[in-house]
């Protein structure tokens, strides 16, 4: 029996494939427990189609969110956090701030897990840090201006 799969099942496939299995193993398992339904040939038409507006969705974000990586590069933000003084500082700068600062400053909505750090930012100055996203990289300038407490 063709069937879609409406969720990843182990070892059957992943979500949106159309595979052929088993009559009991169809009719028993998977389409009582909503994994999968029959496939007839509109609702594989409707269902590639329904893919294809999503890969386009994601193309399209892909394609902004690589504009926006290749516009910070070489590019400068400043955080002010409250610093000892000697230059410590009582917290950790983490990717979550850095992107709200980027926001701030360039108005630029930059997804927290393309934001790489080695570690988190506990010291006043400059400090490297990299933007990846699957098609673009950049090298942004993070500086870190201590205040008083």
């Amino acid at each position: 029996m063709k069937v879609i799969l409406l969720k990843d099942v182990k070892g059957v496939g992943m979500h949106g494939e159309v595979k052929t299995v088993a009559d009991g193993y169809a009719v028993n398992k998977l389409l009582p427990m909503k994994l999968a339904e029959p496939a007839t040939d509109e609702k594989i038409k409707k269902f590639e189609s329904m893919r294809a507006e999503h890969e386009a969705a994601l193309a399209k974000e892909e394609e902004q969110t690589s504009n926006k990586i290749k516009s910070l590069n070489g590019k400068k933000v400043t955080i002010t956090a409250k610093a000892t003084e000697k230059g410590g500082l009582f917290k950790g700068i983490i990717e979550k701030d850095i992107a709200k600062a980027i926001l701030a400053e360039h108005s630029l909505e930059i997804p927290v897990d393309l934001i790489t750090i080695d570690e988190p930012i506990k010291t006043v100055g400059e400090h490297a840090v990299k933007i990846e996203s699957k098609s673009q990289k950049a090298a942004l300038t993070v500086e870190i201006v201590g205040s008083a407490i």
